[in-house]
């Protein structure tokens, strides 16, 4: 009995150490990032920048998008996904969020998002996959008639970088932080993406959530697109009525530094470069408008269209590639809470 209580003792020594180390650790961590924070935003003019006394952002969020992609060469393509309605969350802690949504009645229709927005530097990452193409789709063998077998992959990383520190990209786009003066800025940008179209047999018969099966056929695309861009453009954030509703635009737009197509097709596989004959520009066009009517809560109506386009001005090319074009937008309403307190 007495070996019982000693051992017992002993468990509950080193549990409650346990606990007061991680305690400990979780503590040290929170103190040295509100350091960090508070050095940064000690560095930004607080006549036009301010933060919310609060850590954490929740949001829910409902979107609306459209994709149009066209292609004229051996892989003749003119794709539509019409209208899709999606419906998502979002949550974010001291800038860095996380995004899930997912279209409405419609099966691997689902969009991922990660984002950061510091003081001058902004990361965006999403990755869609879109069902319900609409168009024609030609390949050198033969046209392909089952276009609601056909499932788009999109993936885009875009990087900005604005050069005013009284302008916040985050107060446009997450409403993260609080642009209490008007302000605008010239922005720097590289984006990244790539266009998967894939062909997917058995699509009626796939749950709602995505199988292995689903991730098996996606390795073996039938159409693969990749393009990186850099430029540069301008945002202006517009603030009204006592800092409440707040206006952001902006237009950025690139030119494509990279463009090739990476194309399988009955287990063969052939790649294409683009480097020579081809003028290739995209551009991202944005607009937003915002009502905060606490601190804690915050009404959101923004919009962006991103167009890619590339002509080739060589007429002699032997592979028959003359235009790639690509259009897509989103139109997002959006309802967020802020809680944790500093």
């Amino acid at each position: 009995m007495k070996r019982f209580l000693l051992l017992l003792s002993l468990l509950l020594t080193l549990s409650a150490a346990a606990q007061g180390r991680r305690d400990n650790f979780w503590t040290d961590l929170n103190d040295f990032l509100d350091m960090r924070e508070d050095k940064g935003y000690a560095k930004l003019d607080s006549n036009y920048i301010g933060r919310y006394p609060y850590h954490w952002d929740a949001r829910l969020f409902y979107t609306s998008t459209g994709l149009h992609i066209a292609n004229q060469g051996p892989y003749a393509l003119d794709l539509t996904t019409g209208m899709n309605h999606r419906v998502g969350v979002g949550l974010s802690y001291r800038g860095v969020g996380l995004s899930y949504s997912r279209a409405l009645g419609r099966k691997l229709n689902f969009n991922f998002s990660a984002d950061s927005y510091g003081k001058h530097f902004c990361i965006e990452y999403a990755l869609r996959f879109t069902t319900g193409l609409q168009g024609s789709l030609t390949t050198p063998e033969q046209p392909v008639q089952d276009l609601d077998k056909l499932v788009l992959g999109e993936s885009r990383l875009n990087l900005f970088y604005s050069f005013n520190p009284r302008f916040s990209y985050a107060a446009a786009m997450k409403q993260s932080k609080i642009q209490r003066r008007s302000a605008g800025s010239f922005i720097a940008a590289l984006s990244w993406s790539v266009w998967d179209i894939v062909s997917l047999k058995g699509l009626d018969d796939i749950g709602d959530a995505a199988t292995d099966e689903f991730f098996q056929e996606f390795l073996s695309a039938n159409l693969f697109y990749n393009r990186v861009s850099a430029g540069a453009g301008y945002g202006y954030n517009w603030v009204l009525g006592r800092e409440h509703w707040l206006l952001h635009a902006s237009l950025v737009p690139m030119w494509t530094v990279y463009d090739a197509t990476d194309t399988r097709e009955n287990g063969s596989r052939s790649y294409r470069s683009y480097p020579n004959g081809w003028i290739s520009l995209t551009a991202t066009a944005r607009a937003g408008i915002y009502y905060r009517w606490s601190d804690r809560w915050s009404l959101g109506l923004s919009g962006a269209v991103n167009q890619m386009a590339s002509q080739n001005h060589l007429s002699s090319r032997a592979d028959g590639f003359t235009r790639f074009s690509a259009q897509d937008w989103q139109v997002r309403f959006s309802l967020g809470f802020r809680f944790g307190a500093r």
